[in-house]
């Protein structure tokens, strides 16, 4: 090959790279960024992603779409809006309300369960079904609205996504009857599952470097403030006003409404979507309905008539497990067999070295240490010390403070500290605030263990979700940050329902045998807590083992650090940053970029 020179004398690319079929570049006539607008001309090529690149970072971007080399290492960094503090501060805060909204109602509701029954006359076998509506279509659904709100503008199906959760609260307010509340609680669960994957893509789309990092905490602690808010103002109006549990539904449907409102104006322009709008419904098809029946199985099994040894519910979590063994199966064919883009990336699984996999199942695996802490605690608050309503949601405001504060101490330490460190801190005292809890007696004072329990609880979830969501965002390329952000909360999802299943089982057959042998029903339903504790820590501190194997290697957000890249000919080593994803060829500067760049004048010349 001979090589000729570009404009201005500059050496220029003459041959484009032999491509595989997995690579998948398209050699047609290419639009660049408008960002390049401004730079110098040098013959570009495009990525399946739709991101123009000189010839050789083309094959190494297509390499890392599939898996085949770590993305950490070859996809372009792409550019970032300068914006005025208040409008990052008015976005950040914009998604953290929306996270913080989609915990605040079933939180609500969980504190007034025992009104909820009364007023609609549910049957015990059916109360769970008051939160675990919402659980299963918000985890259910979001993996296909991470890929919607990549596709078609994570601005717009962030407004819809919020408003439609607002419509539902507002309209399961009125409900009379258990069925059409429960259904509500659905719907508003499927409007949440919008939003949330949207912001994680807004977050990771807007901000980079330390900016992102103070965004993904302060999102982060929308899970914490949300808790907090269900539980204080769930427990003050069902205490003090006359619509009771409803007035807190209709309350935040109205502040769903001004966050969706407040979206539509302070959220930027959709940008980095994928030019390929295509949707794969057939594989959305088949893991939505494999979650659904896998978390409809999880959830009704301990109120089937035989249990977990129920025909029909051994049929669904088998067919769940057959479906979603089919999704990943289909997600193969299409990515290897079509030029369709794939729901999900097969490759998000590989992505550097298997550690954005292993944060997937941390995430999943810590939820049941934490989501079961806090439906115990509230057994062991009322059921066992016999606390009001009230006084219950008065001690579980420690958690909350502590989960503030620790999404600012992560937004600050996040770059100097290793996510590694970080995380496996957190899910250690997670761990043994289940301990502490599991070794108290029925009279407990509580200033001594629980006190301590309730704030350590919320480090595991907030340094494993700030981190988690940065490591995850910064792997992901820029047209999939939705998708691969929609993961990580669906694992987290799927792992708090599993945890539920399992603490109910331990606790139910701990507790039924102590009743068998003469024990009164408070201490039986105490030493049946204890074990459920135990459960929940042991999830804690397998999570935490996980963390200490998989993420060596996982280092400050924003620490430098020298690497080598080898590309198909040369080798170059080079400075990077673990905050974004580095460029490893730099385009060449010319006078003015064309929009458009013809086919023929990336042909092989030889």
């Amino acid at each position: 090959m001979q090589d000729e020179k570009a404009p201005h004398g500059r050496p220029g690319y003459d041959v484009v790279p032999e491509l595989s079929s997995t690579q998948r570049l398209d050699l047609h006539p290419v639009t660049t960024r408008q960002s390049m607008a401004s730079q110098k001309d040098v013959p570009m090529a495009v990525t399946a992603e739709g991101v123009g690149t000189t010839p050789e970072l083309a094959l190494e971007a297509g390499e890392a779409a599939d898996g085949t080399r770590d993305v950490e290492a070859v996809v372009a960094e792409p550019e970032f809006p300068v914006l005025s503090i208040w409008r990052t501060m008015a976005i950040a805060m914009v998604t953290t309300f929306a996270m913080a909204l989609s915990g605040a109602g079933n939180m609500s509701l969980s504190i007034a369960l025992p009104d909820i029954q009364r007023d609609l006359h549910v049957i015990d076998s059916e109360l769970h079904w008051i939160s675990a509506a919402f659980a299963l279509t918000n985890g259910c659904f979001l993996l296909l609205s991470g890929r919607l709100a990549d596709v078609y503008g994570r601005k717009t199906c962030f407004v819809i996504g919020v408003a439609w959760y607002a419509i539902w609260n507002l309209v399961g307010g009125f409900m009379q009857n258990t069925a059409a509340f429960v259904a509500t609680r659905a719907l508003a669960g499927m409007g949440s599952a919008l939003s949330i994957p949207s912001a994680i893509g807004i977050i990771a789309s807007t901000f980079t470097g330390r900016t992102r990092a103070s965004a993904f905490a302060c999102f982060s602690a929308g899970g914490p403030i949300g808790g907090g808010l269900g539980v204080t103002i769930g427990g003050l109006l069902t205490a003090y006003t006359e619509p009771k549990w409803r007035a807190a539904l209709w309350l935040f449907a109205g502040m769903a409404a001004g966050v969706a409102i407040a979206g539509y104006f302070v959220v930027l322009p959709d940008r980095h979507l994928d030019p390929d709008r295509r949707i794969d419904w057939v594989g959305a098809g088949l893991v939505t309905c494999g979650l659904v029946l896998l978390m409809f199985g999880i959830s009704s099994a301990e109120a089937a008539p035989q249990g977990w040894k129920t025909p029909y519910i051994i049929a669904v979590i088998v067919v769940a497990a057959f479906l979603i063994a089919c999704f990943f199966g289909w997600e193969h064919f299409v990515e290897t067999r079509t030029s369709r883009p794939p729901l999900m990336r097969l490759a998000l699984w590989t992505r550097s070295k298997g550690k954005l996999a292993a944060t997937y199942f941390i995430g999943g695996i810590s939820w049941m240490g934490f989501t079961t802490f806090f439906y115990n605690t509230t057994l062991f608050f009322q059921n066992v010390q016999g606390a009001s309503v009230i006084t219950a949601m008065l001690r579980f405001l420690p958690s909350t403070i502590s989960g503030l504060i620790c999404n600012v101490v992560v937004a600050k330490i996040v770059h100097i500290v290793p996510g590694q460190l970080l995380i496996c801190f957190g899910l250690a005292a997670t761990g043994v605030a289940n301990i502490f809890f599991a070794i108290s007696p029925a009279d407990e004072m509580y200033w001594k263990l629980p006190f301590n329990a309730m704030w350590l609880a919320v480090l595991g979830a907030d340094f494993l979700i700030s981190v988690g969501s940065i490591f995850v965002s910064t792997l992901a390329l820029p047209e999939e940050q939705s998708v691969a952000g929609a993961l990580f909360q669906t694992m987290v999802q799927l792992g708090g329902a599993l945890g539920l299943a399992f603490v109910n089982v331990v606790q139910t057959s701990i507790s039924m045998k102590e009743t068998a042998k003469g024990v009164d029903h408070k201490t039986a339903l105490l030493h049946g807590l204890h074990g459920a504790f135990y459960f929940a820590a042991g999830a804690s501190f397998t999570a935490m083992l996980i963390a200490l194997v998989m993420l060596r290697g996982m280092g400050a957000y924003g620490a430098k650090k020298k690497t080598s890249i080898n590309s198909t000919d040369s080798s170059a080593s080079e400075e990077t940053r673990v905050d974004r994803l580095p460029e490893t060829v730099l385009v060449e500067k010319v006078e003015k970029a064309p929009l458009e760049t013809p086919a023929s004048e990336l042909g092989a010349q030889k």
